[in-house]
């Protein structure tokens, strides 16, 4: 599958990993590299003859150690087109061994009793992604594009873009892969970084995983633990869209299939046949890790020979358990849990002549590893949680001529992928036991339908497809972000701001002058803001409105002090314009108010149906605005009860209300109470119906309100958004959070100040 061209003209792809495809072998004063065998370096190896590509990452060692770092870091650059990453040796032990493999790795494979570490830890992993972002950035060209790998590196993507946007480069593109599970929110939640973990990735442009079940447990995470808005493959997040895709990874196909009828293979297959003469050859080849589940392996073995003893002798296991962090505690105990079943099987069920289990632990030649899968009937797994498990695809790619049946864990990420694969819970061990059963009766015809379906699949979707398919969407959302709106830079608005001379500056309050709140009654306003409006409007060239959906009351006590400032209360209903003390109704109500107490009762049958919802009616004297708000329930279910009240009120008979979708909360107000009509009247009215000649308005706005300005006669208008506060933005200039507003107030506070 070719990459087009035309796009990728002039980019690089800067691909980043936590260790570097390469070993370095030191000998002397020269170095000797080897590249490596792992999977995400086969899955990219078809992309290197498309794509001008440079690999970053660890290279293993640490700086001291190392002789000479600029001749290794050029050699590795000529030779390999890698960028090493230079860890201090404390920062790269705390980073790796124990914040991304004693707290993400048991987490994200759900693990219980996690000994979650102090700051200290969450500091090394913070510092090891932030030399990664200052490496790539030192190599980052205009047009290059940056895939992440893994969860090593899940806060790298927010440094790049929040360094690239403080250092002006334009136009980063930034996506990440997770390779191993992503848990259900109710897992991943109890983790104490959890808001930052998720804030990190969100940053990127396009989101990978390997199955449907990873991508939407992330989705669900990014919903209940930040509370944003989602659908199946989006994410909203800072006005942005983040695209969520599902990328099964395959397996090194050209490899095996270029190696199995080698000279070399055939003799070890014709020797392991010989020595499994009459056997039914079960095979087995993991980590030995706790996810992958091989007492579990055991157990089902031992339980198929109580309950079908007639095949003692006939069935043997040949379990490869490669060995995985050694030093750990946890694993040394796994590794005699395993190696005493493998004893009391051999012991119970083994005769002269006969061992059931043929256990190897160590890693084993990839050749001889092509022929136990080739002369292996069966291939069991039995993962508790793995991302894909790739050795369910390469033993099918082996079994061409033997039409091996394949007995794989549902909850491993290939399970997705192989349907044809007899699927297991792993933790039913009668149910494995079955199944190994059912393969071994399994009829020769069956054997060839299940495989030929399996080899079509694996051949189809190797691994150099995975990493073309991935790049290619990658591409497409680089165009697509491209070609779409892009709003101006803040320095831009401070200068419009100051070439102006007569200015009009109108503010929402809720995201904007304050941040959203659960409770809106504890909403404040901090007090370098209010200093900063007060000395705007006493700018004797700058008007400011401060229009809200607050009833007056709330205004008052927010904005009472300043003297010269403009209010709407209630969307317009209410005004007050300054030096004045009493609010007076603006008056441009179309239609009556009989959709009140109706559409009340609607927004009550809906808060007694969402727990933690709340009505805000305005009811000062008249009756005009309600609002409905879950901000202080479940994100998931409150999105979906705001989506069948809005379908709700949208077909209600009387449409003498306007209906305004904003955060998490729908607000129903009077027709006619539209921005620019309310701006054209108060202006109007402010101003004694003269024409005022203002050459700058912006409209600081937050979520759910449109409006163009169009009563603003002769001027340079703009909008500003905040980017926290809404879902999608359509605004000339967004910032990217509320704490942004006091400081850009006080830019535009120093301008009018050197003016005088």
């Amino acid at each position: 599958m070719p990459i087009d061209d035309t796009n990728l003209a002039g980019r690089r792809l800067i691909v980043v990993s936590n260790r570097l495809p390469v070993t370095i072998k030191e000998n002397g004063d020269e170095y000797a590299f080897t590249m490596s065998s792992g999977g995400l370096v086969a899955a990219l190896a078809g992309l290197r003859g498309q794509v001008d590509m440079i690999w970053l990452g660890s290279p293993g060692m640490a700086p001291d150690g190392v002789k000479d770092i600029d001749k290794l870091t050029a050699q590795l650059k000529s030779e390999c087109k890698c960028a090493p990453v230079w860890l201090e040796k404390q920062i790269a032990h705390e980073h790796y061994n124990l914040f991304s493999n004693e707290v993400l790795w048991p987490l994200f494979h759900y693990k219980e009793n996690i000994e979650f570490k102090d700051k200290r830890i969450w500091k090394s992993y913070e510092t090891a992604n932030q030399v990664f972002c200052d490496t790539v950035l030192d190599i980052w060209q205009p047009g290059d594009l940056i895939w992440v790998h893994d969860y090593h590196l899940m806060l790298l993507p927010k440094m790049l873009k929040e360094e690239g946007e403080r250092r002006k480069l334009l136009n980063m593109y930034v996506a990440f892969f997770l390779h191993v599970p992503f848990p259900s929110s109710e897992v991943y939640r109890v983790l104490p970084e959890r808001e930052l973990i998720l804030d990190g990735v969100l940053h990127s442009d396009l989101i990978g995983f390997h199955t449907y079940d990873y991508a939407r447990h992330f989705v669900h995470s990014c919903t209940r633990v930040l509370g944003l808005e989602t659908t199946a493959n989006e994410v909203f997040f800072n006005g942005n869209v983040v695209s969520v895709g599902v990328y099964p990874v395959g397996m090194d196909f050209t490899k095996f299939s270029a190696a199995i009828d080698t000279e070399d293979v055939c003799m070890k297959i014709a020797d392991l046949k010989k020595r499994f003469q009459n056997q039914t050859v079960i095979i087995g080849v993991d980590r030995l890790d706790y996810i992958k589940g091989i007492p579990q392996k055991l157990q089902a073995l031992e339980r198929l020979f109580q309950t079908k003893p007639e095949l003692i002798g006939k069935v043997s296991l040949i379990q490869i358990a490669v060995p995985s962090r050694e030093v750990v505690d946890e694993y040394q105990k796994l590794r005699r849990e395993v190696e005493t079943l493998v004893g009391h099987i051999n012991t119970h069920y083994g005769d002269i002549g006969i061992t059931p289990v043929h256990y190897l632990y160590k890693s084993v030649p990839f050749h001889d590893l092509l022929a136990m899968y080739s002369v292996s009937d069966i291939c069991l797994i039995t993962s508790l949680r793995d991302g894909m498990n790739l050795v369910a695809q390469e033993f099918v790619a082996c079994q061409e001529k033997n039409n091996g049946v394949l007995v794989l864990s549902e909850f491993a990420g290939s399970a997705r992928c192989l349907a044809h694969a007899i699927r297991v819970n792993p933790w039913n061990i009668s149910e494995v036991a079955d199944a190994i059963d059912k393969a071994i009766q399994m009829t020769p015809r069956e054997r060839r339908e299940k495989h030929k379906q399996l080899f079509n699949y694996v051949s189809s979707h190797a691994a150099n497809h995975w990493g073309k398919n991935f790049v290619k969407e990658f591409v497409r959302v680089a165009e697509m972000l491209k070609e779409r709106h892009h709003p101006e830079t803040i320095e831009k608005l401070t200068e419009y701001f100051a070439a102006g001379k007569k200015r009009l500056l109108i503010f929402a309050v809720d995201g904007v002058l304050s941040k959203f709140k659960v409770v809106p009654s504890t909403s404040s306003i901090e007090p370098e803001v209010l200093k900063a409006l007060k000395d705007l409007c006493g700018h004797p060239g700058t008007d400011v409105i401060i229009m809200s959906g607050r009833k007056k009351s709330d205004l008052e006590k927010f904005f009472g002090s300043i003297e010269d400032v403009s209010l709407a209360a209630e969307h317009g209903y209410f005004v007050k314009y300054p030096h004045q003390t009493d609010w007076t109704e603006l008056g441009i109500v179309q239609g009556d108010m009989d959709w009140y107490h109706e559409i009340l009762q609607v927004l009550e049958y809906y808060r007694n149906r969402t727990p933690g919802s709340s009505i805000e009616g305005r009811k000062e004297g008249k009756e005009s605005t309600l609002m409905w708000n879950y901000r202080g329930y479940d994100s998931e279910f409150g999105a979906m009860q705001a989506q069948e009240l809005h379908l709700h009120l949208a077909n209600h008979t009387n449409h003498n209300f306007i209906m305004d979708l904003s955060n998490k909360a729908i607000e129903c107000r009077p027709q006619g109470l539209t921005v620019d009509r309310v701006i054209a009247e108060m202006l109007r009215q402010l101003k004694n119906d003269e024409e005022v000649g203002y050459d700058f308005a912006c409209y600081f706005k937050n979520e759910g309100i449109d409006c163009d300005l169009k009563s603003v006669k002769n001027a340079n208008i703009y909008t500003c958004g905040v980017a926290e506060s809404s879902k999608k933005l359509s605004t000339n200039f967004v910032l990217p959070s509320q704490t942004e507003v006091p400081k850009l107030l006080q830019q535009f506070v120093d301008i009018i100040g050197a003016e005088k």
